[in-house]
């Protein structure tokens, strides 16, 4: 129980690591399009500088969902090897004898 719910932690750490690089990226190509598409109709710079904000504020707000939501999954999944290993430490004799 021990090693999976330590399995269980570093998986959940490369999971975080992946998703970040992978929602970074997509927020370098929004970026980067809306960069362009603004330069394109010649856009005041406030207004590029203020849509770039606002780009980049939505993207945070998003990371940190996600960052939320991988977090509550690992905590479910080690609190319950934590709950099963406990229960298993205990009263994992009893069952053994009734069982044998």
């Amino acid at each position: 129980m021990v090693l999976l719910g330590i399995w269980s932690g570093m998986s959940g750490i490369i999971e975080e690591r992946v998703l970040t690089s992978r929602f970074d990226v997509q927020r370098r190509i929004a970026l980067s399009r809306a960069k362009l598409k603004l330069r394109k109709i010649n856009a005041p710079e406030e207004y590029i500088e203020k849509e770039i904000e606002s780009i980049e504020l939505e993207y945070e707000q998003k990371m940190e969902k996600l960052r939320d939501n991988v977090r509550l999954q690992l905590g479910m999944v080690e609190v319950s090897l934590l709950m099963t290993g406990t229960f298993l430490w205990g009263f994992g004799d009893l069952f053994f004898k009734v069982i044998l």
